[in-house]
């Protein structure tokens, strides 16, 4: 991984092709100002692809009027699959070299598509890239301080002080969304998709970007705006998201092993990993997965079994004690 800050340069014909998806379930309220925020992207998408996700409410009325006026745009309805079947479905149809995701309650920074297509121009091959994300709130009132601002700044402290990113990440998610990555299609191939999650879907794509391609950390721009409700889906269950966590983070250890850290292997990098086993409080549970890892040919096998209703008392009741 490298970070650097991208010159802004105008977009050749050589660069790479860039879908946006945009899955959508129940945000009319907000589905507007999304598709607003791609439409008016000061280097503009390729392709949109939206799917409704078998929504209660209008949004997908609204989205189809906004997107009729496109020729590059299309818009789908299917019934109730989940966040990462739509997302899956979305890549699909799309054709892009390389894809954008907007969820439905989240905008784009006016910049963040000609940014992307910086860094591909500088550095081409990127297998994901992700940019700093900004906080607002249900009514759209960014925020400067409370609970999420003051996870993303605890989340950056921990990368500075360790330069680990992708320790990091395991340790706090600061990339936040999917709506915070723009990532090849070769490498969404060779992932075999976004995985059987519902609430870690986007770590475990990232962890496998680390582990077999390359990833880009912008640190520098801001890329989306990612809006906190009280209908987000990481707020549903804290036991489940728990045990989601463990799984992405055994998997995530299991699959990068000593990339997590310094070429060193040193006393910072074992300082590093006590602090964040420390965070996280899921080490027993943690042990235990990576331990019948093996067990498992596939990681959707893997997640599924984590996942499974057989087991999910004991394995709730081991990340909350």
């Amino acid at each position: 991984m490298s970070i650097f800050k991208p010159r802004r340069v105008s977009a050749l014909p050589t660069t790479p092709t860039v879908s946006v998806v945009v899955p959508l379930y129940n945000h009319a309220r907000y589905i507007e100002a999304a598709l607003d925020s791609v439409l008016t992207q000061t280097s503009p998408a390729d392709e949109i692809v939206l799917i409704d996700d078998g929504s209660s409410d209008s949004g997908f009325e609204i989205a189809q009027k906004i997107l009729s006026k496109i020729p590059r745009a299309k818009a789908y309805r299917q019934e109730n699959a989940g966040a990462h079947n739509t997302l899956n479905r979305a890549i699909g149809i799309s054709r892009g070299e390389y894809v954008a995701v907007l969820n439905s309650d989240d905008v784009f920074a006016p910049t963040k598509l000609e940014h992307c297509r910086a860094i591909l121009q500088e550095c081409p091959g990127i297998g994901l890239i992700a940019g700093v994300p900004g906080i607002m709130d249900d009514n759209s009132v960014r925020q400067t301080e409370g609970v999420t601002v003051e996870w993303l700044a605890r989340a950056a402290r921990f990368v500075d002080e360790t330069k680990l990113p992708q320790l990091a990440l395991l340790n706090e998610n600061f990339v936040a969304t999917t709506s915070n990555m723009v990532f090849a299609r070769d490498l969404w191939n060779l992932a075999g998709g976004f995985q059987p999650l519902r609430y870690c879907h986007d770590l475990d794509f990232l962890m496998f970007a680390f582990a077999h391609s390359s990833v880009f950390l912008d640190r520098e721009h801001e890329h989306i705006v990612y809006r906190v409700h009280e209908s987000n889906t990481i707020k549903e269950d804290l036991s489940k998201v728990r045990v989601e966590i463990a799984a992405v983070i055994a998997q995530a250890l299991f699959a990068s092993g000593p990339r997590l850290f310094s070429a060193g292997l040193g006393e910072k990098d074992l300082t590093a990993f006590r602090e964040f086993l420390r965070n996280k409080q899921l080490t027993e549970m943690l042990c235990f997965f990576q331990t019948v890892l093996p067990t498992f040919a596939t990681r959707a096998a893997f997640y599924e079994y984590a996942a499974s209703a057989r087991n999910a008392n004991a394995f709730r009741a081991a990340v909350m004690s």
